[in-house]
């Protein structure tokens, strides 16, 4: 059985910027400018992208037209050795499969309150 506790998780990026002609996800992750994220932009101005990262924290920014960013809506920052600060995306584990045992409620639905 596969340990679930140090899987990826996919997370989301997001980053307002209508008027932008490129954005870039860049972080410890990507070796920062080595491997650059293109972000896709969509309709609204807002440009995503996924990455599917392991449990821990990542230190990231965004590239928007060849100038570094901040996440507005990251509330974990740090300072780097530029005299700016790297937003911090923290992934947790994700908790162990629950044992076939537990399963002996087949057919009667799931507990209230929980979603697929």
């Amino acid at each position: 059985m596969a340990d679930t506790t140090t899987a990826n998780q996919v997370q989301e990026f997001f980053y307002r910027a209508p008027e932008a002609t490129s954005v870039q996800l860049v972080g410890d992750f990507t070796h920062w400018q080595s491997r650059p994220i293109q972000m896709h932009k969509r309709s609204d101005g807002i440009w995503r992208a996924e990455v599917a990262l392991p449990p821990g924290k990542h230190h990231y920014r965004f590239l928007v037209d060849g100038v570094w960013c901040d996440d507005p809506e990251c509330t974990i920052r740090v300072p780097n050795a530029y005299g700016s600060h790297d937003m911090v995306r923290e992934v947790p584990a994700k908790p162990a499969a629950a044992a076939p045992a537990a399963s002996k409620s087949k057919g009667k639905g799931r507990a209230a309150g929980r979603k697929a």
